[in-house]
């Protein structure tokens, strides 16, 4: 069961704790994605085992046609490196990655029964899932080596993946290398913010991660959270993300104002058509001189602001290559 630190309560010891498990799974995350690439023919042999028995339906002759399956290595941007399988006649071509699990479902209809044209349908989308893996190296700027010419296809696909996974290896070591250094950067840059922002009380705003006991890549989804309730025996504390605050703070506004105007509390329909009348407006994430008036921090607003500067400039390329590792991990089962 996934345990994590909500937005809403905050335990510093449990917090720290949870902190240092996830930064240890990212080497062990590390060692398995290298392991991963060095023996990516191998991946691709068992995730190609998994639809053998779809594959073994075909060739399959009807009266409306032959079907047969053909197999091709795609090199476009999107499905770089994956194997396509489409299903064909002489007169329709059908490529069965694009149908997701319930058209699969229907493409087989006619080819076998109900429940092993679902069953076949699982394991083409767990085979989906290596293709994209695999695509997702792409992201790194890895070519691959020029495919033979010739020859059945299978084969040729399993060797074009042994050579570009060896090929992976060092630029994807060197990524967890970036990716390391990013997050000792964000710290940092983290500790200084929070230091601005002043000691934690009511409406002190701080920068978190969000942490799962079964992310891979650790420490996740660093953001801007305003303490809402501070316990002074306890000091536990509770917290609204900053989108969050924004929009309690739009509507607080807004009641201010249909009270003065109405001589009355207002209702709450009143103050929602009021806020739907408003011109659509997505809220940030991020401090404006308003959250500063809301949450007293008694400092110079240009020290506010250049601390959340060094903030962003190094949690946008840790987010970006973050979600590029993110990519290449199993999503599901074996894939």
């Amino acid at each position: 069961m996934t345990r994590e630190i909500t937005t809403n309560n905050f335990e510093k010891a449990e917090y720290v704790a949870q902190l240092e498990a996830a930064r240890n799974r990212i080497l062990a995350t590390r060692a398995m994605t290298l392991d991963w690439v060095s023996r990516l023919d191998e991946h691709a042999a068992a995730a190609f085992i998994q639809i053998e028995p779809l594959v073994s339906l075909f060739p399959r002759r009807l009266p409306d046609g032959n079907y047969r399956l053909v197999f091709e290595i795609h090199t476009s941007a999107k499905r770089y490196g994956a194997l396509g399988v489409s299903l064909r006649t002489d007169t329709m071509r059908t490529d069965l990655s694009k149908l997701g699990q319930t058209g699969v479902v229907k493409a087989l209809g006619a080819h076998c029964s109900s429940a092993e044209a679902k069953s076949h349908a699982v394991a083409f989308q767990e085979f989906d899932r290596f293709n994209a893996r695999v695509a997702s190296l792409r992201s790194f700027g890895i070519d691959m080596e020029p495919l033979a010419v010739g020859g059945p296809v299978l084969p040729r696909w399993f060797e074009a993946l042994h050579a570009y996974g060896l090929k992976c290896r060092p630029v994807l070591d060197a990524a967890f290398d970036r990716f390391f250094d990013l997050s000792r950067q964000l710290d940092e840059a983290m500790f200084e913010f929070n230091s601005t922002m002043g000691p934690v009380r009511y409406r002190s705003i701080r920068c978190t991660y969000a942490l799962d006991d079964f992310d891979l890549l650790g420490p996740a989804d660093p953001s801007l959270k305003v303490v809402t309730s501070l316990n002074p025996h306890t000091r536990r504390r509770r917290y609204n993300q900053m989108v969050d605050f924004k929009k309690a703070l739009k509507k607080k506004r807004i009641g201010q104002k249909l009270r003065r105007e109405l001589g009355r509390e207002p209702q709450k329909e009143e103050i929602q058509a009021a806020i739907k009348a408003l011109r659509p407006r997505q809220e940030t994430d991020w401090i404006t001189k308003d959250v500063i008036k809301a949450c007293y921090l008694g400092r110079s607003i240009n020290d506010v602001f250049e601390a959340q500067e060094k903030l962003v400039a190094v949690m946008q390329p840790w987010s970006a290559l973050r979600a590029q590792l993110q990519a290449l991990l199993p999503k599901k089962g074996k894939s």
